[in-house]
């Protein structure tokens, strides 16, 4: 039995294996061992774009499909319970990622076969639904399992927002033109089945769109255990491999997946850059509202896109 385990025992909840989130297989290479500490998890732990934590559990990758996986994690209640009660403070961010994936969007709407009804998948505070409807998406939907940035919502886009956990049966079958899930994929248990119950809301010439870490770019793999992409909420990371397979594998044509660059404040690089935390709140607390800290700065950090359509 783990240090994990045993803390895991004494807050009531059980541990369960995981098998590779694509092709079902057990671990085939150990990828990193856990490090966890549930006494140090608050309110933000689950949130979205927060100070990282370095704390993940145990990963395996599958060298089949070059996917790595959390094999050996808590019970379905406790995350879905960490999720619904999670903090949120991140609308600036949440913001200029969304207009980070409005441009790409704009690149690939010729793709699609109409803009009658979008869906987005982890919509947070509404960011995303604003910039489908701003590419001209007259119904639109999101979906967000987390009570706080529902709450945080622009009130013309609260209305449009559901504050739950993804359910394709609570949507008619081929009602959608365009479906989005951005930095949502690493969160989800089975991420197969998102793919599929996508696949099946779609129309023929519809499209999903996602974005995830890429645990094999050259910033991931210089930090290792030290990159915030490694974190107690995400059971899997892609690589462009993984994601591509993921597409193919549920049935997507005309498969698509390239590194995008995001553009925040300088400020919230720092957030990310690994140092102590007591350094790097004073560091932020001084360049938070600074000419500096405001300033835009866009990188290539490791983020890809996948986009596929439904034939």
């Amino acid at each position: 039995m783990n240090q994990v385990t045993q803390q895991a025992q004494t807050t009531n909840f059980r541990f369960r294996e995981r098998c590779c989130s694509i092709c079902a297989q057990p671990a085939s290479t150990v990828w990193m061992p856990a490090k966890v500490d549930f006494s140090a998890l608050d309110g933000f732990a689950f949130a979205s774009r927060k100070l990282p934590e370095y704390m993940h559990f145990d990963l395996a990758l599958c060298t089949s499909c070059d996917l790595v996986f959390a094999n050996h994690v808590p019970d379905d209640e406790w995350f879905q319970q960490s999720y619904t009660e999670a903090d949120f403070d991140a609308t600036d961010e949440s913001s200029y990622a969304a207009l980070t994936y409005g441009k790409e969007l704009n690149k690939r709407l010729p793709k699609i076969s109409g803009r009658a009804k979008a869906l987005d998948i982890g919509a947070g505070d509404g960011a995303f639904v604003a910039q489908l409807l701003k590419a001209g998406f007259k119904d639109v939907v999101g979906v967000e399992p987390s009570k706080e940035p529902v709450k945080r919502a622009p009130e013309h886009l609260r209305s449009m927002l559901v504050n739950d956990f993804f359910k394709a049966e609570n949507f008619e079958p081929q009602s959608f033109d365009l479906i989005t899930c951005f930095q949502t994929l690493e969160h989800v248990e089975k991420p197969n089945e998102l793919f599929q119950a996508a696949h099946s809301l779609l129309k023929p010439g519809g499209a999903l769109m996602t974005v995830a870490h890429n645990f094999r770019a050259p910033l991931a793999r210089a930090m290792g255990a030290k990159s915030p992409i490694y974190d107690i909420e995400h059971l899997q990371l892609f690589s462009p491999q993984s994601l591509n397979k993921a597409y193919a594998h549920n049935g997507y044509a005309e498969i698509e997946v390239s590194s995008i660059a995001n553009a925040y404040p300088i400020s919230y690089w720092l957030k990310l850059f690994p140092m102590p935390q007591g350094l790097k709140r004073s560091l932020l607390n001084r360049m938070t509202g600074s000419a500096i800290g405001k300033t835009m700065l866009s990188a290539r950090v490791g983020n890809i896109l996948g986009f596929g359509v439904k034939r």
